[in-house]
C-alpha cells in the first residue's frame, strides 16, 4: 500500500520537478504543454509563476497536485513520487496535504461559506463539530468569519475568492496551489489575497501561484517565467 508523503519522508526537500515533461496526444498532433523542467520549491516559499496563456502554468499546478501525471520525469513531494500513488491516495493527498484554488473557485452553491470550507475535512472523516470549528478558524484567517452563514451567491467575487482560499488552507495542508487567484478581483482585493498567501507561507506552509499580474507576483519569494512550456527565467 502506498503512503502519503509527509515532511518526515524527506526532511531536506519539499516539491521537486525532476526533468518533467507533459505531452498531450501522440504522433504529429501531439502538443508539449510543459517541459522538460527541473525545479525545486522549498518549504515556506511563496512562488509565483508568470507567462502568457498556454505557457504551461496550469499544467505545472496540475502536476504538482497530482491532478495529472507527467509524460516523462518525476514530480516528488517530500521525496515521494506522486505518480506512484494509488488513485485513493491521490484523493487523500488532495484532502490532507494539498489545497487548490481554481480559477472558477468550485464553491458548491448549496452550501454556506462555512460548509464549503469544512467539506474537505468532513470527506476525510473529521466529525462535523470539529470540521466546523476548523472551518471557522480558516474563515477567521481570511477575515470572513462574519459571513460564514452566507451562500456563495450572496458573496462578492472577492469574498468568494477568500472562501476558496480558506477551504484550501483548512486542516494541516502544507501546500497551496492557486491558479490566477486574483484574476477577477480589483487591485485592492488582489493585494489582500496576496497578503493572505504571504502570511500562510510565513507560518511554514508553501504556496505556488499562477498569475498574470506583476504587482501581485512581487509578493513572492521567487518568480518563475514560463513560455511555450519551458522555464525561461527566474527572479528573486
Amino acid at each position: 500500500m502506498n503512503h502519503l508523503p509527509t515532511p518526515a519522508d524527506h526532511a531536506d526537500g519539499f516539491l521537486r520537478f525532476d526533468a518533467v515533461s507533459r505531452v498531450y496526444g501522440s504522433g504529429p498532433t501531439s502538443v508539449r504543454a510543459l517541459g522538460p523542467i527541473t525545479l525545486d520549491i522549498h518549504a515556506g516559499e511563496l512562488v509565483a509563476i508568470m507567462g502568457p496563456s498556454g505557457s504551461g502554468k496550469t499544467t505545472l499546478l496540475s502536476l504538482a497536485g497530482a491532478l495529472d501525471k507527467p509524460t516523462q520525469g518525476r514530480v516528488l513531494l517530500h521525496g515521494s513520487e506522486l505518480s506512484a500513488l494509488s488513485p485513493d491516495d491521490c484523493s487523500r493527498l488532495r484532502r490532507q496535504t494539498v489545497g487548490f484554488v481554481f480559477q472558477d473557485l468550485n464553491l458548491l452553491p448549496g452550501l454556506t461559506a462555512l460548509e464549503n470550507v469544512a467539506l474537505p475535512l468532513e470527506l476525510d472523516g473529521v466529525a462535523q463539530i470539529e470540521a466546523h470549528d476548523q472551518a471557522r478558524e480558516a474563515l477567521q484567517g481570511v477575515q470572513l468569519l462574519e459571513l460564514a452563514d452566507r451562500f456563495p451567491e450572496n458573496l462578492s467575487g472577492g469574498e468568494q475568492q477568500r472562501v476558496a482560499i480558506a477551504r484550501a488552507f483548512v486542516g494541516q495542508r502544507s501546500l497551496l496551489l492557486a491558479d490566477e487567484p486574483t484574476g477577477a478581483l480589483d487591485s485592492v482585493t488582489g493585494e489582500i489575497i496576496m497578503q493572505l498567501l504571504r502570511d500562510h507561507c510565513g507560518r511554514g506552509k508553501t504556496a505556488v501561484v499562477a498569475t498574470h499580474n506583476s504587482a501581485h507576483a512581487a509578493w513572492a519569494d521567487r518568480v518563475l517565467f514560463l513560455r511555450d512550456g519551458e522555464l525561461i527565467n527566474e527572479s528573486n
